[in-house]
């Protein structure tokens, strides 16, 4: 009977063959899982946005922006080191990092550890630029939080003005 539910396989590739049927399983619940979840997150950036009747455009990636104060600086490229004010916080309105309190941020684009969502957002920006990025958990630190005060799949809120360029 185990050699006829196995496709008539007997042993190792067998159990190679139930493994693989169990991946393939927990990769469709695990991938389902996961769009589920990306589904509720944009839910809940779109009523925190409606609820601060914010004009934001959203980018394919799925970061959301606006502009709300146009500086005359360059623009930002790539690979420039970048100075902000900032603040970020949670879409329930928790200060987590701000430059008030941690200081500029300077950074390299493209050489940090800064998120996906926030380069991105950047990179559209003029020097004296003061911009509001939300962004999704999935371009900013995901699964892992930055273990310090950002946990597991939060959406961040960052308000920012590009300062400098150097």
């Amino acid at each position: 009977m185990l050699l006829h539910s196995c496709n008539g396989r007997s042993g190792k590739q067998a159990e190679t063959d139930v493994a693989e049927q169990y991946h393939t399983i927990d990769s469709e619940i695990l991938f389902d899982a996961h769009k589920e979840a990306m589904r509720k997150e944009k839910i809940q950036i779109n009523d925190f946005i409606e609820r601060y009747n914010w004009n934001m455009l959203e980018s394919p990636t799925g970061l959301r922006y606006m502009i709300y104060k146009h500086g005359n600086g360059r623009q930002v490229e790539k690979n420039d080191i970048v100075v902000l004010d900032y603040t970020v916080k949670f879409l329930n309105g928790q200060l987590v990092y701000s430059s008030e309190n941690d200081g500029v941020k300077i950074f390299q684009l493209s050489h940090s550890d800064e998120t996906a969502g926030l380069e991105e957002g950047i990179l559209m920006l003029h020097v004296g630029d003061r911009a509001r990025f939300i962004v999704p958990s999935y371009l900013a630190y995901g699964v892992t939080g930055d273990l310090k005060k950002i946990s597991t799949n939060n959406t961040l809120v960052y308000d920012i003005q590009l300062t400098d360029i150097k």
